[in-house]
């Protein structure tokens, strides 16, 4: 990123974070996988959380999900405390995450897919399905011609009718992030979106984050792709044996002599 890129996407970093954690810990047995460690995302903003393997990345992002419960810290969305709700309560809230493998119903097909994704349909429940068949049709149709719009948008339209298995890799990511988007987020946090991606389908991925920050939604991201994480991202936090090492602009990180010599090995 150019300086003058970097400059104009400074002004969301001046924006109250609509994520902040801190003092977060995670034990298993006697290994410390998360150490005290603090994150913050700006509303508006692309976050970047980097690291050497086995840094605790992603056990991070299950925290910050509550997939695992933190031993002790804490963790605010949106100006709420939510290390005390469940995965589905913080998605409501709307905040969501993908995952390193992409995690599709490979037996569905990618409109299927897209429509679990929805939130509180009134057919979920089933006396609105004979009290209120009308409604329910027509939030059916309204479901649709929605994910069809978001499916366009990743470049899966031409895919809605098959089914999610037949999808290649990068595929699927992209599925797994328009799935996403049908929960109408604030945040979403992304695990290594561009891993095993081939270079086109990386292109298009960064192409609809870019897009879709434009329009308001925020993102923080995993990934070791530092090409990825540089042309991205507002600020880098970085990790190292589960602890803070530093954060900062892309630029200040690629200058940081101790994030060289733990994650770039110079």
């Amino acid at each position: 990123m150019t300086q003058a890129e970097e400059q104009k996407r400074q002004p969301h970093l001046a924006k109250a974070p609509i994520l902040a954690a801190s003092g977060l810990v995670k034990n298993f047995g006697g290994l410390t996988a998360v150490d005290n460690a603090a994150i913050e995302v700006g509303q508006g903003s692309i976050t970047g959380l980097i690291g050497p393997n086995g840094a605790g990345k992603t056990t991070l992002f299950n925290l910050l999900s509550n997939f695992i419960r933190p031993d002790r810290g804490r963790v605010i969305f949106d100006g709420e405390p939510i290390q005390q709700l469940q995965p589905h309560q913080i998605a409501q809230m709307g905040m969501v995450r993908t995952f390193q493998v992409a995690r599709v119903l490979s037996r569905l097909s990618v409109m299927e897919n897209m429509l679990l994704g929805a939130q509180k349909q009134t057919g979920e429940n089933f006396w609105n399905v004979w009290l209120q068949p009308k409604q329910v049709i027509e939030e059916e149709k309204q479901l649709r011609e929605r994910a069809m719009r978001i499916l366009e948008s990743v470049g899966l339209v031409h895919m809605a009718g098959a089914y999610a298995g037949a999808l290649s890799g990068g595929q699927r990511k992209l599925l797994e992030m328009g799935r996403a988007l049908m929960t109408d987020p604030k945040l979403i946090l992304l695990d290594e979106p561009a891993a095993g991606v081939n270079p086109t389908l990386i292109g298009q991925i960064c192409d609809r984050i870019l897009a879709w920050n434009r329009e308001g939604m925020s993102f923080l991201i995993i990934e070791h792709n530092m090409d990825v994480i540089m042309s991205l991202c507002d600020r880098i936090w970085v990790l190292a044996e589960g602890r803070n090492l530093a954060d900062g602009t892309p630029v200040e990180i690629q200058k940081n002599a101790q994030v060289l010599e733990a994650y770039l090995g110079q």
